[in-house]
């Protein structure tokens, strides 16, 4: 006989507002539930919901479960509802996770250590750390799973600090023992705050109990020797691992990056190469790494061999690989191939603009500066001085009058940041070349004047002064 089931939770409310009936499905259907009931002794088999449903929909049913049981006189076990938080916090559904918590709170089993431990592991990842922090606040005995997972969560949302202090207090107050994802957190954020001194005592405990060999741990020491400049150290915990993880690769490579010894960074990739990389390695590495270390040695040779690799195996290259191999060609200035790939981004940073006008003027390519600059300007991307000083510097032979108006307006309406001397004196010299002898002096008058200001009155008066008169010599 089909059973009515409770009405829903609040949180439910913007759901079919229809009541739904445990039947016994006519097709198979995968549970959200255990597949064993949570019942004492019980082996029967729960068929609640299907894995098509939206998650509200199956938590839905789940706490309608719930409700079944307590009418029943039955419990559920811890394991139970630490299913459900694990649930809401891969969903990041911070909503349900309450009304979850709310459940256990009424069952009387938050002190349960491992529900305690998943309460906060919800609430750390649906970002409300206040709430996480209370409950482990409160929690009459904490094991090493809620000090780490504290120290995750702080560490995850930018708090590095915090998270080493809560190590500190866990040795010093707590009979806790540390294990490798607790190391390997805590390194991680050491790495982030560059603090040596304590990397190395918590390197020293890494040794002590025993999990010097966790490949995790391994990576994460690597990861905060390098970045706190001791390379050499990095790479002999490095060299001791007998079969070295893609992770460990990637944080070698990255700190000989860090460290200016991109020679040494291009080495381990040239052996990786040599050793016949797999296509799936490859991926895992990360191109951005490898061709960093091609930029910093202007390898272009060896960033050609992995441009090679990404097309031969078909890789659909991201953004930040795009824009390394630009910057990898315009500093070897073969300009043809950083336009192809220029070409193919569908956002250009102000900082890819600047190599591209840069790459073509050093290599004399005033025309394709020029359709860059133009280029840059139609997208509404403003210029900086650095940009305009190329510009009008490489192009001064090639500009006719409403060119160079066209950058004078530019150059006034870019704002404050970039009035520069030399910009100003190619101007002049610009208007002079064109016989505007009267747009020369009006522009020489007016550096005087910001000249003036700028030894009278500081400089914040002089900018003040500077957007009172722009609208006089903007186009």
């Amino acid at each position: 006989m089909a059973i009515f089931l409770a009405s829903s939770p609040q949180a439910f409310q913007n759901l079919n507002n229809r009541s739904f009936l445990i039947v016994p499905p006519k097709h198979s259907a995968q549970c959200l539930l255990p597949s064993r009931c949570p019942f004492s002794g019980s082996n029967q088999t729960l068929n609640v919901s299907s894995n098509d449903w939206p998650f509200e929909l199956r938590m839905r049913e789940a706490l309608n479960v719930l409700e079944l049981m307590k009418a029943q006189g039955m419990n559920p076990e811890p394991a139970l509802f630490c299913s459900l938080l694990r649930s809401c916090a891969d969903e990041q559904n911070l909503e349900i996770g309450r009304v979850v918590h709310a459940k256990i709170t009424e069952y009387v089993v938050e002190e349960d250590a491992l529900v305690a431990n998943n309460l906060i592991y919800m609430y750390a990842k649906c970002g409300d750390l206040r709430s996480a922090r209370k409950l482990f606040d409160e929690m009459p005995k904490r094991n090493t799973v809620s000090w780490t997972s504290v120290m995750s969560m702080y560490n995850e949302f930018g708090r590095p600090k915090e998270s080493l202090r809560l190590y500190r207090l866990m040795k010093s107050s707590t009979d806790v023992k540390a294990n490798a994802f607790t190391y390997a957190t805590v390194l991680d954020c050491c790495a982030k705050t560059r603090n040596l001194k304590m990397g190395m005592e918590i390197h020293e405990d890494v040794i002590r109990d025993g999990c010097e060999g966790d490949r995790f741990v391994i990576t994460a020491l690597i990861d905060t020797y390098a970045k706190c400049g001791r390379i050499e150290e990095a790479r002999k915990i490095f060299n001791r691992m007998t079969e070295p993880t893609i992770v460990a690769y990637t944080a070698m490579i990255e700190g000989y990056n860090i460290n200016s010894r991109s020679e040494a960074a291009l080495g381990i990739i040239r052996g990786l190469f040599q050793g016949g990389i797999d296509k799936n390695v490859l991926k895992e590495l990360g191109f951005g790494c490898m061709i960093r270390a091609c930029i910093l040695e202007a390898a272009v040779r060896q960033g050609q061999e992995i441009h090679c690799l990404i097309i031969k195996f078909g890789f659909k290259m991201g953004a930040r690989t795009l824009s390394s191999l630009i910057h990898l060609y315009c500093e070897a200035n073969k300009m043809a191939f950083a336009r192809c790939l220029f070409d193919d981004l569908v956002l250009v940073d102000k900082e890819m603009w600047r190599r591209m006008v840069s790459g073509y003027v050093r290599n004399g390519m005033k025309q394709e500066a020029w359709q860059i600059f133009s280029r840059m300007l139609s997208y509404n991307a403003e210029p900086d001085q650095f940009v305009f000083s190329q510009i009008l510097g490489a192009c001064d032979d090639m500009l006719n009058l409403g060119e160079v108006k066209q950058m004078h307006a530019w150059y006034f309406k870019g704002g404050c940041g970039l009035f520069s001397a030399s910009a100003v004196d190619r101007l002049v010299n610009l208007y002079r070349r064109l016989d505007e002898f009267e747009e020369a002096q009006k522009l020489e008058k007016w550096q005087l004047e910001a000249n003036s200001h700028a030894s009278v009155d500081g400089k914040h008066q002089t900018i003040t002064w500077m957007k009172s008169i722009l609208a006089k010599f903007s186009y």
